[in-house]
């Protein structure tokens, strides 16, 4: 497995024009594979008078279909906007790599963190940014030393749990439904979920 760290400007996405405009801090984890684009749940960070106007901005951007104000509080305010347009995004949800999250935003600029099984499966979600016409960086590609991660058992079902929207907000598909279609149990589904995230995550903090 490897670590591949993108820098991509999306012109049509709603986060450009606002870190471009507005001197703020935005962070947002982004999921969703649905008819639309999917969703962000964001947090930004500025004086309350550049966030109302921010807030007014997103809500009439033609790439959202809606939003919801989660927490306000002086100086921070937390969201969860409906994306309907960003081909960006579709290509990353449809691909075989995991985000890590939260995703940094300034300046127009996203910095994508993915963990994936290869260089191709980075080169195909390259490729089709590229013919897609992104503006988009390799910052950097670093092997996880060559060596498996995860059984294939763990890699199996954090594959189709990641797919079938188990790790999307809100979730598409619950523990019962997965551990059906798994043909496993809700207990064996949670033990396996749990210890393949933990591999995962001490693997990238080791690296």
């Amino acid at each position: 497995m490897i670590e591949a760290l993108l820098n991509i400007r999306i012109p049509e996405l709603w986060v450009t024009p606002i870190t471009e405009k507005y001197n703020v801090i935005l962070s947002c984890q982004i999921g969703g594979r649905s008819e639309k684009a999917g969703w962000g749940l964001v947090t930004i960070k500025g004086d309350d008078k550049t966030l109302d106007q921010i807030l007014k901005e997103i809500k009439i951007h033609q790439s959202v279909g809606g939003v919801t104000v989660k927490k306000r509080e002086n100086n921070l305010v937390s969201l969860l906007v409906e994306v309907v347009r960003c081909k960006a995004c579709e290509i990353l949800t449809k691909s075989k790599a995991f985000m890590v999250f939260p995703v940094d935003i300034q300046k127009g600029r996203m910095k994508w963190l993915l963990i994936t099984d290869d260089n191709r499966t980075i080169g195909k979600i390259y490729d089709e940014l590229e013919e897609g016409g992104y503006n988009v960086d390799i910052e950097r590609v670093t092997s996880f030393g060559g060596k498996r991660i995860l059984t294939d058992r763990q890699e199996e079902i954090i594959r189709a749990a990641f797919l079938t929207g188990y790790f999307d907000y809100p979730k598409k598909i619950g523990s019962l439904k997965l551990a059906i279609k798994l043909g496993i149990s809700v207990s064996t589904l949670s033990e396996v979920l749990r210890a393949a995230q933990r591999r995962i995550l001490a693997e990238y903090l080791r690296s």
